[in-house]
């Protein structure tokens, strides 16, 4: 019964090991350990700031010491890693970084949306681009709560552009 339960998943083994050496030789897959291997292929589930605005560039008026950009690293700074990863998601429909500068296909842009009330209005993505259209916030609560709602809200990647201008209306406290 041991033997059996040793070898009873072979065949199939051998079916995904043929179909991982059309992809890649597999003498050359055997130099990695599968933590290794895992991390060449799916990339670090951390997302690492300091690569991520070092591969950041801005559309004017923003630049990387423009006010609301400040705002926005120190929003991804306080962010849980979490909330990193659906913001990578959310702009780029990957919630992974690639592992070095030189693995990235482009940069992360992040424009100016123009809008009549910034701090009432949501980021909106475009993730064929690796590309953010930003409000020119003002305040750091809210870029955060706008920020947070479109990254665990805007999931669909069918949509770009659909949403428009859309703003939230503050309740009157009287």
């Amino acid at each position: 019964m041991y033997a059996y339960h040793l070898s009873e998943f072979d065949v199939q083994c051998a079916a995904i090991a043929r179909g991982l050496a059309t992809q890649v030789p597999l003498n050359v897959l055997r130099v990695f350990t599968w933590n290794q291997a895992e991390l060449l292929v799916t990339g670090r589930n951390e997302v690492d700031l300091r690569l991520l605005r070092e591969m950041t560039v801005y559309d004017s008026p923003f630049t990387e010491s423009h006010p609301t950009m400040r705002l926005f690293w120190e929003m991804m700074e306080e962010f849980t890693p979490a909330e990193r990863s659906m913001m990578i998601k959310f702009a780029w429909s990957r919630d992974r970084l690639p592992l070095t500068a030189a693995d990235f296909s482009s940069k992360f842009k992040i424009t100016r949306l123009h809008t009549s009330n910034p701090n009432q209005s949501f980021p909106q993505a475009h993730t064929c681009f690796f590309t953010i259209d930003v409000p020119e916030y003002t305040d750091l609560e809210a870029m955060t709560q706008r920020c947070r709602y479109a990254i665990e809200n805007c999931t669909s990647i069918d949509n770009d552009g659909a949403a428009g201008d859309f703003q939230v209306e503050e309740d009157d406290e009287e």
